[in-house]
């Protein structure tokens, strides 16, 4: 099998070492061959469940429990992870 070299935010390097039981190179393998047969497929879009499911089960309470704090930082989240998937579309 061949090797790569791949670049991370050093964010995400600290956590990862936060976890060391998780076997980094199958997730990472995993989610290429995901990507890579959504690719195949034209399936570039994210499902509703599969958004919400990135996002946490904050999404999924009722408005009236959610401070606005919570609201705004939800938000934030939101728009983040769709200018991702705009992104992602758009490289493809």
């Amino acid at each position: 099998m061949p090797d790569i070299t791949l670049s991370i935010p050093e964010e995400a390097y600290k956590k990862m070492k936060e976890h060391r039981g998780i076997r980094w190179p199958e997730v990472i393998r995993n989610a290429i061959m995901d990507y890579i047969h959504r690719s195949e497929e034209g399936k570039h879009e994210i499902t509703t469940e599969e958004l919400l499911k990135e996002l946490g089960s904050e999404f999924k309470k009722d408005l009236s429990e959610i401070s606005l704090d919570d609201a705004v930082g939800s938000y934030v989240k939101m728009r983040k992870k769709e200018w991702e998937r705009f992104y992602t579309i758009q490289a493809v």
